[in-house]
Order: structure tokens, then C-alpha cells, then sequence
């Protein structure tokens, strides 16, 4: 998409390390979901739950503000490019 609007090259480079950051917080937030598993094994732990859900928060929140990049680095000129076909 980026390339197909022209994005400048430091626009696309954002948005592909804002989504690499995203995936990177996935196998964190993974990683952490496995190691408290083993550690807890089958029983209920509060802090185990806290840990868990604090991980996956913090993806959520990642993925949130990738979204919000997206949505200000391509938005502008889709509208520029699609201005002309609807609002003619």
C-alpha cells in the first residue's frame, strides 16, 4: 500500500517498524504465557494472571498505536488519491 501511494521512504519505514514491534511484543508476550504456565503448572495463581494479562495489555496497546500510524501515515494521501472519484 505504501509503495502504491508513493509513501516517502521513512513513512513506509515506520510503519514496518511499528508492525515488526508488534509481532515482536507477540513472542515476548508468548514466551512469558509459556514460562508462567510451567511455573504454575495447573494451579490458579493471582500474580500469574497479572502477569499474563499485563503482557498481553501491553501487545494490545502496541497494536492500538500501530494502527494509529497506519492511520496517519496513509490516510492523508488515500484521501488526496480517492478525492476526485467521490467527491467530484
Amino acid at each position: 500500500v505504501g509503495f502504491a501511494l508513493q509513501l516517502p521512504s521513512i513513512h513506509i519505514a515506520v510503519i514496518g517498524l511499528t508492525c515488526g514491534f508488534v509481532m515482536a511484543l507477540e513472542l515476548i508476550n508468548t514466551a512469558l504465557e509459556a514460562v508462567v504456565d510451567l511455573t504454575v503448572q495447573q494451579n490458579y495463581h493471582e500474580l500469574a494472571k497479572i502477569a499474563k494479562d499485563c503482557a498481553a495489555g501491553a501487545v494490545l496497546i502496541a497494536a492500538l498505536i500501530a494502527i494509529w500510524v497506519g492511520v496517519c501515515l496513509i490516510l492523508p494521501p488515500l484521501v488526496i488519491i480517492l478525492h476526485p472519484l467521490f467527491w467530484a
